[in-house]
């Protein structure tokens, strides 16, 4: 089984603490016992910001950020132009549950920085 959601638009976020990325949750249902692929997709991202700016990712289940987590930074303190780094981030999980579980792509900046999406981004589970 296959469980994917996708991002629209134009999204940014200068929190420096993991926050949701909009459009990117999915439940799996009740009843999954078995090993999760979660997949998070984000094609063309890049920061803006004058301290070395940079992004952060990661994936949560029902609330619990899970490691690892991916990280981009640029090389100069104030980048005159602004280069997209794709970021892909793979995390199995094995699980065993009961509810259904909330799973969402999460973001943050680093050091200050602003986080920019502007072409689609896609969460994936792949159980089996």
């Amino acid at each position: 089984m296959i469980i994917s959601a996708q991002t629209s638009g134009t999204l940014s976020t200068n929190s420096g603490s993991w926050t949701p990325i909009p459009g990117l949750a999915i439940k799996l249902p009740r009843g999954v016992n078995d090993n999760v692929l979660l997949i998070l997709n984000v094609p063309n991202p890049y920061a803006s910001g004058n301290n070395f700016p940079g992004g952060n990712f990661a994936i949560q289940v029902d609330g619990k950020v899970l490691g690892p987590y991916a990280s981009f930074t640029y090389n100069e303190q104030a980048p005159p132009s602004t280069g997209r780094i794709p970021t892909t981030l793979t995390t199995p999980v094995a699980l065993n549950q009961d509810a259904d579980l909330k799973v969402e792509a999460v973001w943050s900046g680093v050091r200050g920085s602003t986080v920019h999406i502007d072409s689609p981004a896609t969460l994936t589970a792949i159980v089996g």
